[in-house]
Formats: structure tokens, C-alpha cells, sequence
């Protein structure tokens, strides 16, 4: 909305249009849309629903808290790594704890 907002506005740069224009060419423009929009990828959902009350416990889950999961997740450079993520967050989920939390020692 605000890169909207600067372009109707005529105040964007060339270099600022460049870098949207390249974020949309190598799809990282859009990378966030899904978890923006807190969309349970399928794995996650599979893990979830595999462990009662894993699903009625996420959805209580406050947004935000969700979201910096979903990113945590997403942003895992290996298949281990995600699947690692996924399972800890289904795991603590079923308890009604959050992964990727800070706790106190």
C-alpha cells in the first residue's frame, strides 16, 4: 500500500522502482503473502491434526505469535531444518506452548 501510495504519488525513485521490479522478477515480492495472510502450509496442518489438541491450541494462538512461526518455518534452507521446525511446533503446540519463543533459562 505505501509503495502504491509513493508511485500514484510520484515519489519514487528510480532505484526504489528497480528494486521492486527485480523483487517481483525472483518472486521475493510475494514471499511473505502466505504468512501475511497465516496460511497453515500442508505439512504443518498434517502435523498438527497428527497430534490432539496440536490444531484447537494453534488457532488460539495469538497472530502475531503465528506469524513469526509460519516465517520461522518458511525460512528454513533445508528440508531437515523445516521438517525439525514443523515437528517442534506441533509437538509444544499439543502442550499449548509456542515454538520459536524465547524462554528465560
Amino acid at each position: 500500500q505505501r509503495v502504491e501510495r509513493m508511485i500514484a504519488a510520484g515519489k519514487m525513485m528510480p532505484s526504489g522502482m528497480a528494486k521492486i521490479e527485480a523483487a517481483q522478477a525472483d518472486g521475493s515480492w510475494t514471499a511473505l503473502d502466505d504468512i501475511e495472510n497465516l496460511v497453515v502450509p500442508d505439512d504443518l496442518a498434517a502435523a498438527l491434526a497428527d497430534l490432539p489438541p496440536a490444531t484447537q491450541h494453534w488457532q488460539a494462538f495469538p497472530r502475531s505469535v503465528k506469524r513469526g512461526i509460519l516465517e520461522w518455518i518458511t525460512n528454513a534452507k533445508r528440508p531437515a531444518t523445516r521438517l525439525k521446525r514443523i515437528q517442534e511446533t506441533a509437538t509444544l503446540a499439543q502442550r499449548n506452548e509456542r515454538a520459536n519463543q524465547w524462554r528465560r533459562g
